[in-house]
C-alpha cells in the first residue's frame, strides 16, 4: 500500500520556485499552486501543443511537463537578457532550457533538505505550434495549475508529474519474527552505580562558553567553495589534455557549498567582485554544524 506524498512537497516546491523567481525578477513573485487533478495524456495534448511546453526526461522516463503561457517567455528572457524574446527567435530554446534546469535545480535542492531526492534530467523542449507525443507522458498523470500575481497582470501554466507515493512507516511487525524462537536468557549481572569523588565547586574564567571562541577569533580558517565533483576512471583522466570538458553532477542554479575547516557552514551563488570570483552567501548551516568547524 501507499499514501500520496503530494500535500508534503508542494508547499516545499512552491517556495523554491516563488524565491527562484523573486530572485530572477528582482521584485516580489507571488506563486499560487492550485488544487492538484488526475488527467490523462489525451486531455492535455492539445494544451501542450499550443503552449510553451518543457518535459523532464530521465534516460526512460519523462518525470514532468512544464507548460506555460505565451507571457512567460518575454518576462523571463527580458529579465534574464535584457530584451524580450519570443518563441520563434533564434536562442529561445536554449533559453527556456536553462531556465528550466535552474528552476528545477532550486526544487531539487529544497526537496533534498526534506529527504527527497530527485533525479537528474534532460530537458526536451516544444516550442508553440509543435506537436507533443503522448507516448512521452506517463500513462496517469496529475495536473497543478499555478499562477504568478503581477502588477501588469498574472499569467499561467501548469505542470504535468506521475503520481508520487511513498511507502507506509515500517513499524509493521514481521509475522516471521513473532514466530522466531526467544534468546536464551542469560545470568544477570549485579550492577552498581560508579562512585566519584568531590571535585570542589566549578569555576569559569572570562564570560564562560562565550570566551572559548574569543581565544579562537585570530585563527585563521581555510574557506572553500565547491562548484561540483565527479568520479573519473584513471583512463578518463589520463586523456584529458587541454580544452577538455569535465561536466560535474551539480545542476545550474543549484547553490554552492561553502566549507570551513572540511565542513559545511553555509550554501550560495556565484558572483564577480572587479573581476575575481566571490560567492554570496545564500542560506547558513545550523549553528551546532557551524560550530565544529572551529573544533
Amino acid at each position: 500500500m501507499s499514501r500520496s506524498i503530494l500535500p508534503d512537497l508542494l508547499p516545499v516546491a512552491r517556495k523554491a520556485l516563488q524565491a527562484f523567481l523573486q530572485t530572477l525578477l528582482g521584485a516580489e513573485s507571488p506563486l499560487a499552486l492550485q488544487d492538484p487533478e488526475e488527467t490523462t495524456p489525451e486531455a492535455v495534448q492539445a494544451d501542450c501543443q499550443a503552449r510553451l511546453a518543457v518535459l523532464g526526461r530521465t534516460e526512460d522516463a519523462t518525470t514532468f511537463v512544464l507548460v506555460l503561457s505565451d507571457e512567460w517567455l518575454p518576462l523571463l528572457s527580458a529579465a534574464m537578457l535584457g530584451e524580450a524574446m519570443s518563441a520563434s527567435d533564434e536562442g529561445a530554446e536554449d533559453l527556456v532550457r536553462e531556465l528550466t534546469a535552474q528552476g528545477y535545480g532550486s526544487v531539487r535542492n529544497a526537496l533534498g533538505g526534506e529527504g527527497i531526492k530527485l533525479p537528474e534530467i534532460t530537458y526536451l523542449v516544444s516550442l508553440p505550434g509543435q506537436p507533443v507525443s503522448a507516448k512521452l507522458f506517463p500513462s496517469e498523470l496529475i495536473k497543478i495549475p499555478f499562477e504568478l500575481t503581477r502588477k501588469e497582470g498574472s499569467i499561467d501554466g501548469f505542470v504535468l508529474i506521475p503520481p508520487p507515493s511513498a511507502p507506509l512507516p515500517e513499524e509493521e511487525d514481521d509475522p516471521t519474527e513473532a514466530a522466531a524462537p526467544a534468546p536464551p536468557r542469560r545470568a544477570a549481572v549485579p550492577v552498581a552505580p560508579a562512585a566519584f569523588p568531590n571535585l570542589g565547586s566549578e569555576h569559569l574564567g572570562g564570560d564562560g562558553g562565550k570566551a572559548n571562541f574569543n581565544l579562537l577569533a585570530e585563527v585563521e580558517l581555510e574557506i572553500t567553495v565547491e562548484l561540483g565533483r565527479r568520479h573519473l576512471p584513471l583512463a578518463d583522466v589520463l586523456n584529458l589534455t587541454t580544452g577538455s570538458v569535465i561536466e560535474l553532477e551539480k545542476l545550474v542554479g543549484e547553490p554552492l557549498q561553502i566549507f570551513a575547516n572540511g565542513r559545511l557552514i553555509a550554501e550560495g551563488e556565484a558572483v564577480v567582485i572587479d573581476e575575481q570570483f566571490g560567492v554570496r552567501v545564500t542560506a547558513l548551516a545550523s549553528t551546532r554544524q557551524r560550530a565544529k568547524a572551529f573544533l
